[in-house]
């Protein structure tokens, strides 16, 4: 035990005088803290945005008296009046993104027909999507195994080019010891500057306390602890430093650039989700289509799925607000198929991806941060699920005003649906994360000892 604590401090030493690795983990550091700033920043722009929607509901509200001072046609206040459906940023969020800055979190709604509301988003930048956020998760999954490479890619081989190897071995220490002495040390380095970004994080995004700082803890943990295994597993063939540097970078650029590319096109392959496009174009043709069909064919059509409106007063004159929003109503019924297909689709794409993230442990590490803070793929899909029933409540809300031709008050504002969503932490996909994770890691710690084992006669 003594030679154990003795090796540590001077592997102390030895890192305090050595600059390139002072400023590689200064620079991880530095890395992380804007990770942290970057992730909170976005989440707190999305919040004030979203504290502004409410102002725009408002005066739209006051808009809206305004221009109807009396009593007004549900049918004007349909196609004038909006609402928002909003997705509220998990109290995690901040710490990883993931398709929050891609995907809409909120949508602005009116009575008319829903998919084109859904798709009718701002374009996403490509060059974004690939490289992703750089928020404290890209820290941990991409940056922090570069900074545990180059701790460890000499840990051994520099003992030998240096010469100092058998000076070590002469003196009753065990290469065991030494190999263990020096990767305990930098997981220690390691660890506490993860725990010490994850613990600032967490108060600088005033995180909900809960389990989830156990599961986080646990992923970066066992993430660092699978990288360290590697280049164990590396220093145990017993080669050079350049060697054991290429090899290592090779492994990085394997498992977080090129295995996930190769994923993604076998995963686009195998699970093809149909094109938003398509669904959009079906239904305005709808839609379109619907001005020049009889209105008795319309309404028919309506009525069979909205029986109790069939007995209200007839059609009659060139226009009518019942009729113009029965056949925008018609063409959310035209794509729903393909509307629950579509969304179905991407949701078999994510759990098939979810299935092979094992190939790669970043993208399983992703996976497992993104489903703690709520922030991933089914968690947009379940807002626009509840975007989608809240579209039915506001349908709800002004048929009765639409169809009995009743006239709408100002104080009927005061009852309109309104919308509340926040994700949910997906704990089945992070638990399966931290299984993969904790094989993984064994896995490849086993292998580096008997490769050590095999190799530990041939040292001199």
């Amino acid at each position: 035990m003594n030679q154990f604590s003795t090796l540590l401090k001077y592997e102390w030493l030895n890192f305090k005088a050595d600059k390139g690795l002072l400023i590689l983990t200064s620079l991880a550091l530095l890395a992380g803290l804007y990770g942290i700033y970057y992730g909170t920043s976005e989440i707190e722009r999305q919040q004030e945005n979203i504290a502004q929607l409410e102002i725009i509901a408002q005066e739209n509200i006051e808009e809206m008296k305004d221009k109807y001072p009396g009593d007004a046609d549900a049918g004007d206040l349909g196609y004038y009046h909006y609402t928002f459906a909003i997705n509220e940023p998990d109290s995690w969020a901040g710490l990883s993104l993931g398709q929050r800055d891609l995907n809409p979190y909120y949508l602005k709604l009116r009575l008319l027909n829903l998919q084109s509301q859904i798709y009718d988003t701002d374009n996403i930048n490509p060059l974004k999507i690939l490289s992703g956020n750089f928020d404290l998760a890209f820290v941990f999954v991409y940056l922090f195994p570069l900074l545990i490479i180059g701790l460890c890619f000499n840990i051994l081989s520099i003992e030998k080019e240096q010469g100092t190897l058998p000076l070590l071995l002469s003196q009753p220490i065990g290469l065991p010891i030494i190999v263990g002495a020096k990767l305990v040390f930098r997981i220690i380095i390691v660890f506490t500057l993860a725990l010490f970004l994850s613990i600032v994080a967490m108060w600088w995004a005033q995180v909900v306390p809960d389990i989830r700082i156990v599961i986080w803890i646990a992923a970066i943990c066992m993430n660092c602890l699978f990288w360290f295994g590697v280049t164990f597993l590396v220093a145990a063939l017993q080669k050079n430093s350049a060697f054991n540097s290429v090899v290592l970078l090779g492994i990085w650029l394997g498992l977080t650039i090129i295995i996930p590319s190769l994923l993604n096109i076998y995963v686009a392959v195998k699970q093809p989700v149909p094109q938003a496009l398509d669904l959009t174009i079906k239904q305005r043709e709808e839609v379109h289509g619907g001005w020049d069909k009889p209105k008795k064919e319309t309404m028919e059509r309506f009525f069979i799925h909205h029986p109790e409106w069939q007995h209200t007063a007839p059609i009659e004159g060139r226009f009518d607000w019942r009729w113009y929003y029965a056949f925008q109503h018609l063409g959310d019924v035209a794509v729903e198929d393909l509307a629950i297909d579509y969304q179905e689709s991407l949701r078999k794409r994510h759990k098939l991806a979810n299935q092979l993230d094992f190939l790669s442990i970043p993208v399983n590490v992703q996976t497992t941060l993104n489903a703690i803070a709520a922030s991933d793929l089914p968690s947009h899909l379940n807002f626009i699920r509840s975007a989608t029933q809240h579209h039915d409540a506001i349908r709800a809300f002004y048929y009765p005003f639409l169809f009995n031709q009743i006239p709408f008050t100002h104080a009927e504002y005061q009852d309109e649906p309104e919308h509340s969503f926040m994700s949910t932490p997906d704990f089945t996909t992070a638990n399966k994360g931290l299984v993969k994770l904790f094989i993984s890691t064994l896995l490849v710690f086993i292998a580096g000892f008997l490769i050590f084992k095999l190799k530990g006669a041939s040292v001199k």
